[in-house]
């Protein structure tokens, strides 16, 4: 299945910070009703994130389909996932491009919204301190680069920990986002 950007960076976002994350799950009919669908993605830590990601919504009308989504994905998760009940859940929209009316209809319906390249810089933030730990104290950090070992990330991260190595990532904009949201910036390359 092909996955959407919104929903490659949010299960690595939530895996960075060592969440247990499931995507696509099941929704099956609750109470009789004929609905059935999944969740891009359940994430479970300190809290429950139950995840509906959009790379785009085409319009007004899809926000509804979303709001429902969530709402079925709620009631099915705290049934079959029982263990979970005592946890806070929390309903959000990750998305790329959307309405204004369709993210003020998600608040009013108590749903998070979060714009894609926010969610990117988070991510990055996380990558980026993942990788700091990972390489702290070395020695052998060339000079322009942040990090030598890369070697145990695959995919998206490894990718992504390639880009910000080789400045191919604009760290100015990322720390706009970063600040925006009260995160520190991304560490600097070494001198």
């Amino acid at each position: 299945m092909k996955y959407s950007n919104s929903e490659l960076i949010v299960e690595r976002y939530y895996r960075l910070r060592k969440w247990l994350v499931e995507k696509d799950v099941p929704i099956l009919p609750q109470n009789g009703k004929r609905f059935w669908g999944d969740l891009d993605i359940l994430a479970v830590g300190d809290e429950v994130h139950i995840i509906s990601c959009k790379d785009f919504l085409p319009s007004n009308k899809e926000i509804d389909r979303v709001i429902k989504n969530l709402e079925n994905a709620e009631i099915f998760i705290r049934k079959e996932y029982n263990y979970l009940k005592n946890k806070k859940f929390k309903k959000i929209y990750v998305y790329g491009g959307s309405g204004k009316k369709s993210i003020e209809k998600a608040h009013k319906n108590g749903i998070e919204t979060i714009e894609l390249k926010e969610l990117l810089a988070k991510y990055f933030k996380e990558l980026d301190s993942y990788l700091s730990k990972m390489n702290f104290g070395r020695t052998d950090i060339g000079k322009g680069k942040r990090y030598t070992i890369v070697g145990e990330l695959e995919g998206l991260d490894k990718f992504m920990s390639f880009l910000l190595n080789n400045n191919f990532i604009n760290d100015e904009t990322v720390n706009k986002l970063l600040e925006k949201n009260n995160i520190d910036k991304l560490s600097k390359p070494k001198q």
